[in-house]
């Protein structure tokens, strides 16, 4: 499940980088506009795909 997750939010992650926009709901986040929250969201994402495949990574005992 954690691997799922870790590949979900690595999509996310490079479909902000190459759209150059973040959209969720009624917020909208593009680099050209905000570049500071833009920056934000696209490192939290990258975060939380970092740790889920960390926890893969220890579920799976190769850590």
């Amino acid at each position: 499940m954690s691997l799922l997750l870790a590949i979900l939010f690595f999509a996310f992650f490079i479909s902000a980088i190459v759209r150059g926009n973040f959209s969720y709901g009624k917020a909208d986040y593009d680099f050209h506009e905000h570049p500071v929250q833009f920056v934000i969201v696209t490192v939290f994402i990258l975060g939380v795909a970092v740790l889920c495949f960390y926890r893969f990574l220890v579920e799976t005992d190769l850590i």
